[in-house]
């Protein structure tokens, strides 16, 4: 809840930044649907939320559809419901047990085909629904078709569901005061040009023949546009919401892993009271592993919101069918190992008819038990990493206008995926929020991943951090934009990376390395090196491959272009790398280019911060809780037999992991070490903490290091 200078207070801020669970109770019903709420049961649909443990539940005040679950002066209600108030008599039920409420709404919409977005290369065609049997044309919103599941009718976001949503938001909010309101799916997909767009398309290109390569050639403004109007969406209802101290907590979807052009950019935060976003890594998107929960949630902190992940939690191929168990336990440890608060299911729920199938009602009370469990762990405590990756949201906005542009992605989750496997504890750190050099002063590294697009602001902040010890990797074009995406005529970082730009060439390559030349692809950046010169520029065959395949085969060393290039500067140390070699990494996972990043790392690290003995499928994060004088080492273990993590089969099972050694500075004099989830012997060694756990047979552990009289 906000006070009236749009502040929360601390008693009202503790619920949703702390450590809690959520049901997002999604109650699908398709406009034309005989067994629609067939069995509603209002107290029995309570007995079994309240039987799974949540602390919120997150009930659907209308379907995907934009028909109503309650009697709306403005959205005709759904008619199976006979008049009934779904969301009156759930919220009403449920907050006698305590619970706290989220009301949810969909931007999608089944009334007005009009308001449909419509893409640059689409082929204009009849409204291929009819309308449901129920339609009443002559009232307003009375145009209710009878859209098949899955077929999603997206309204663009300048058409007159803009003002209707909020609209609803406000009808929602006075009438039965959630704690908490949430607008889904407001998603862009391609280039709009309906009759609501146009007129600022025109503008923006300066002609009428609005073409996909006319928007990529104003890619700036048109994106700026473009976030700027969905933001005010957000806006305008985040504003309605305020006023009566309910929280925006809207589907902010997973920035990290789909573009500026999909889903939310930087400008929509201020609407935001909490970042609530799905496992991403459910989807199989491009990028996504299973590391890909741990990494948007460690991003979400570092937006300065509290982070709320939901789990997919029925299949991608069924609706209301459960995921297992083991799914549960590997990202419910993903989210506590990485200072995630609220977490808990979506997806298709409750069938139409308001049941829920058995084994999903266990499977999910199963999970968010054990997501509760070591709860007194995440009070107070804040991430000890030592290694800092920097995210640039101008980089994801202006780097590549294209509206299907990854490339930004790959190179960021490369790196992020390598420190992961290579047990690296690190946080990411936002550029837009570097407010001067002691935002980094924890930190004995800063990598910066094809952060092309930095503010010269953030450039001074990094210049100084280096300047007053740091060290610095940073990879490709770095620094080579601003922040409103123009080009600089050299790095801005240059003096501190000791080189200079002299273009670039893209395709395949070697690089020189001790035992030989080995291969790498992507974006080159040719430089003048002032600094020391590591490894250098391999030309290939120019006839090519002899299998058609990327295979660079090394011709001649090029003496005129370094690949990797070290230098002083001030009492730090930076290192260039002068590829995307990240995105090399997330795209392809070739061992030669893992060893190349993670020697990069070791080479600038004044000292490891852990070294840990173990699969690269157990993550290792390190907290601490100042108050309590403890540090607390995460054990997330994501080692699954290699033949099921696919799209074609479930994982049903996490293989145990022995003898996993862990060492690092001991950060007491007389340290107390205890473990949860499994065991764990202890001893010290000139100072150093020597930690064994012979055997993690589970999905978490924790080790805890405190003083000899704590507790």
């Amino acid at each position: 809840m906000k006070t009236s200078d749009g502040e929360f207070n601390a008693g009202q801020q503790a619920w949703i930044n702390k450590r809690g669970t959520i049901y997002w109770y999604d109650q699908y019903a398709l406009n034309e649907q005989d067994s629609a709420f067939a069995k509603y049961d209002p107290d029995r649909i309570t007995r079994e939320l309240v039987g799974t443990g949540a602390d919120i539940v997150a009930i659907y005040a209308a379907n995907q559809f934009g028909i109503a679950y309650y009697p709306s002066a403005i959205w005709p209600q759904h008619p199976n419901l006979k008049g009934r108030d779904y969301v009156g008599d759930l919220t009403t039920r449920l907050r006698k047990h305590g619970k706290k409420i989220i009301h949810y709404i969909n931007w999608l919409d089944s009334k007005h085909p009009e308001w449909n977005t419509v893409g640059i290369a689409q082929v204009p065609a009849p409204f291929p629904h009819q309308l449901a049997s129920w339609a009443d044309p002559a009232r307003p919103n009375g145009r209710v078709y009878a859209i098949p599941g899955g077929q999603w009718q997206n309204p663009c976001f300048n058409s007159p569901k803009r003002d209707q949503v909020i609209a609803i938001a406000e009808e929602i909010a006075e009438r039965y005061h959630p704690d908490g309101f949430h607008l889904d799916m407001l998603i862009h997909g391609d280039i709009c040009v309906c009759d609501y767009c146009r007129p600022a398309l025109e503008k923006i290109c300066g002609t009428n023949n609005l073409t996909r390569q006319t928007i990529y050639d104003h890619w700036q403004a048109y994106i700026d546009w473009r976030s700027e109007r969905s933001a005010s969406i957000f806006a305008g209802i985040s504003a309605v919401l305020r006023k009566r101290g309910i929280i925006a907590a809207h589907n902010t979807m997973a920035p990290l892993f789909v573009t500026s052009q999909t889903c939310i950019g930087e400008e929509a935060l201020p609407s935001m009271d909490v970042f609530l976003s799905e496992c991403f890594d459910v989807f199989k998107v491009p990028c996504s592993d299973l590391n890909s929960t741990s990494i948007n949630v460690r991003w979400q902190n570092a937006l300065g919101l509290p982070s709320w992940i939901l789990l997919t939690s029925t299949p991608v191929h069924y609706a209301h069918w459960p995921i297992t168990k083991a799914l549960w336990l590997i990202y419910a440890s993903a989210c506590k190992a990485n200072g995630g608060k609220v977490f808990g299911p979506c997806g298709v729920g409750a069938r139409p008819d308001t049941t829920t199938a058995k084994h999903l009602l266990e499977n999910v009370t199963s999970g968010l038990e054990f997501y509760m469990q070591d709860a007194d762990l995440d009070f107070g405590a804040e991430s000890d990493a030592r290694i800092a990756l920097l995210f640039s949201w101008a980089t994801r906005k202006y780097y590549q206008a294209d509206v299907n542009a990854i490339e930004w992605r790959e190179e960021f989750i490369g790196w992020a995926r390598l420190m992961i496997e290579e047990h690296l504890p690190f946080d990411i750190v936002v550029a837009e929020r570097l407010d001067g050099p002691e935002a980094l002063a924890k930190y004995n590294l800063l990598v910066l991943p094809n952060s092309a697009n930095l503010s010269e602001h953030c450039c001074r902040v990094i210049r100084e951090y280096v300047r007053n010890g740091g060290r610095m990797l940073a990879t490709a074009e770095v620094s080579l934009r601003d922040e409103k995406g123009a080009r600089r005529a050299d790095f801005a970082l240059g003096d501190v990376l000791g080189i200079s730009s002299q273009g670039f060439s893209k395709g395949h390559f070697a690089v020189e390395q001790p035992n030989g030349p080995e291969p790498a692809s992507g974006i080159f950046q040719k430089t003048k090196a002032a600094g020391k010169i590591i490894s250098r520029y391999i030309e290939v065959d120019p006839a090519g491959s002899v299998a058609g395949m990327e295979d660079p085969l090394p011709a001649a060393i090029s003496r005129a272009w370094p690949v990797v290039t070290t230098n002083s500067f001030g009492g730090g140390k930076s290192c260039y790398i002068a590829f995307d070699i990240g995105r090399y990494f997330s795209t392809h996972g070739d061992a030669h280019i893992g060893r190349q990043m993670a020697a990069t790392i070791g080479d600038l690290l004044p000292a490891r911060q852990v070294v840990v003995k173990a699969p690269r499928t157990v993550e290792i994060t390190i907290w601490r809780q100042e108050a309590l004088n403890r540090t607390i080492i995460h054990l997330a273990n994501r080692s699954v037999a290699w033949t099921l993590p696919t799209a074609q089969r479930e994982i049903t099972e996490i293989l145990p992991v022995c003898d996993v050694e862990i060492e690092l500075a001991c950060p007491l004099t007389q340290p107390k070490v205890t473990a949860r989830h499994a065991e764990v012997q202890c001893q010290t060694r000139n100072g150093r903490l020597l930690l064994t756990i012979p055997r993690l047979s589970g999905a978490y552990a924790a080790i805890i290091i405190e003083a000899e009289n704590a507790g």
